[in-house]
């Protein structure tokens, strides 16, 4: 048996920047995974670090908070994987030109200014241009965040606790942390109600020197330390009922055979906005984001749902049990629902679950475990 402080499942974004903090802190911390580094969601992630404008909000907040924190630690961790240009968003029907300017520092790009920049803006757009924001590559940063644990290929189909510890197959820890995504979890967690969205990547290799990320419907990366430039959107929603991820994207039979119309509606949409010259396709990636309705990602104690209402029947009339006397399994840990802004979020999170877990420092109530467990035990 192979003894460890922290066993992490899953290796995508979340799981690779906890296994960091917990390394970095002197804990002994393998990983698993039954696909490989960043081969799913993570691998197909744009990985654009950009900030959300509009209104202050609580969700924008936690994002802008995060961005500041991730674009400092990425530079301090593999400068090489990080290309930070900054990002031109052009309006669409979900950010329009007043929400792009709300409380923001973006400069206003006309189309006159963007012709000046590169004569491949050749349509008529326009858009604001923010500084702080970055693409970085995806694997390269998940596998340099995993210097120095242990790494193994497991299909983990269940979680066996004996005598103070988990014990999977020969692999024995102490505590467990879930960074799963859109994988079925391996307790029963009815409280959070992951919505899988899909996306889509493909590197290009292009002449076109592409000054900075672009953003509309889709996103294009500048170009990246080996040549290529990303281009990604966020496809469409899991519409079947239940259906669960059993598999990654690019092996599931509802997208095996769409890679053609992927690509040519991703190349069409880029060249609305920019021309790539002399375009060679060279990879196409295909990933389910984890996403719940509120948006808002969770992380903390993974609460045992049917225990903690045997013990408190009343929370269902909504009388307040604090969170502290609730049942929870034991030594337990969840990251997950980060979205389409993993890599932005990712290690800002995993700093704070870092230090909820070794300093008991608390966790701020819209992210965690406990109010998505109160909200479902009301309704249930």
């Amino acid at each position: 048996m192979k003894k460890y402080d922290y066993l992490i499942i899953g290796a995508g974004s979340a799981g690779c920047n906890i296994a960091y903090y917990l390394k970095q802190c002197g804990k002994k911390v393998a990983i698993v995974d039954k696909e490989g580094i960043a081969k799913g969601a993570s691998g197909a992630a744009g990985a654009f670090l950009s900030p959300l404008p509009g209104k202050k909000n609580p969700y924008n907040t936690l994002v802008n908070s995060a961005l500041a924190f991730s674009l400092d630690f990425y530079e301090k961790l593999i400068p090489q994987a990080i290309q930070k240009k900054g990002v031109l968003r052009v309006a669409n029907d979900n950010f329009d030109k007043e929400k792009l300017q709300t409380n923001s520092d973006a400069s206003f790009y006309d189309n006159k200014k963007l012709k000046n920049i590169s004569l491949n803006f050749k349509y008529d757009i326009d858009g604001f241009f923010y500084e702080n924001a970055a693409v970085l590559t995806p694997k390269e940063v998940c596998e340099k965040l995993l210097n120095g644990c242990d790494f193994y290929i497991k299909d983990v189909q269940e979680l066996i606790f004996k005598n103070g510890f988990y014990i999977i197959d020969d692999l024995i820890s102490t505590n467990i942390i879930l960074t799963q995504g859109t994988i079925k979890p391996l307790v029963p967690m009815p409280y959070i109600d992951i919505s899988p969205i899909y996306g889509v990547k493909i590197d290009v290799k292009t002449t076109t020197k592409v000054p900075f990320n672009i953003h509309k419907s889709i996103s294009i990366s500048t170009n990246k330390n080996d040549g290529t430039v990303a281009i990604g959107a966020t496809k469409q929603r899991h519409d079947m009922q239940n259906m669960q991820c059993l598999t990654t994207c690019d092996k599931c039979a509802f997208y095996v055979n769409s890679d053609e119309m992927q690509i040519k509606e991703l190349l069409t949409s880029a060249n609305e906005l920019i021309e790539l010259e002399n375009l060679e396709v060279v990879n196409i990636y295909k990933g389910a984001r984890a996403t719940i309705k509120s948006y808002f990602p969770t992380i903390g104690r993974v609460v045992n749902f049917d225990e903690s209402l045997k013990k408190y029947p009343s929370i269902k009339n909504g009388t307040k049990i604090p969170p502290n006397l609730l049942e929870y399994f034991p030594n337990l840990y969840i990251i997950n629902a980060l979205g389409s802004r993993g890599f932005v979020l990712a290690p800002y999170l995993a700093k704070m679950l870092g230090e909820h877990i070794l300093n008991a420092a608390p966790i701020p109530q819209e992210i965690s475990t406990q109010k998505l467990f109160y909200k479902a035990a009301r309704k249930s």
